[in-house]
């Protein structure tokens, strides 16, 4: 092979089981493809990240996620879509790579794969940071303003409704 395998690295990995982390935030996890998850060190409360639950925020011609993150819990946390009115002030956007590229030889030895595939071209890294994303350049600035306007719009609907009735009867807004 023309391209070095970083051997330590690659020791550390398949012959020691080390997984790869990835920092996050200030706090580490690892890349656990047989668990299919970002697994954070040191708090066994938090659930994680489970890459299934966010094959949506997936984008393939970056090959990387971006998703809505509890910096708190440690998790990946979606807020309310529906009704999102303003940026989340919990919340943090993050980005990473795809899971093959965090753990090249998990990945391979998930998917029937040798060891070595792929890992002339790519590298093999042990050690990653996401990226922390402003949220003014994800969609949700698009998705508060079409909310705002919906709202702005449903009100204006209901006070058309409304000129005659009497004033006692107060619009309750929508049931869920």
């Amino acid at each position: 092979m023309e391209n070095e395998i970083n051997q330590e690295a690659y020791d550390l990995r398949v012959n020691k089981g080390m997984l790869p982390t990835i920092d996050i935030a200030g706090h580490t996890f690892d890349v656990d493809i047989r668990m299919d998850m970002l697994r954070p060190k040191d708090d066994f409360l938090s659930k994680g990240i489970v890459f299934s639950d966010i094959e949506n925020y997936y984008d393939e011609d970056k090959r990387t996620y971006t998703i809505p993150y509890n910096p708190k819990t440690h998790e990946f946390q979606e807020p309310d879509y529906r009704n999102i009115k303003e940026l989340p002030k919990d919340l943090i956007a993050v980005s990473f790579p795809s899971e093959r590229l965090l753990d090249r030889i998990g990945w391979n030895r998930h998917y029937g794969f040798e060891l070595t595939h792929g890992l002339a071209k790519q590298g093999l890294q042990l050690q990653f940071e996401a990226k922390q994303i402003p949220w003014e350049k994800t969609f949700l600035v698009g998705l508060i303003r079409s909310n705002l306007k919906t709202e702005k719009n449903q009100q204006k609907t209901v006070e058309k409704q409304q000129p005659t009735q009497s004033k006692k009867s107060k619009p309750k807004g929508r049931k869920m």
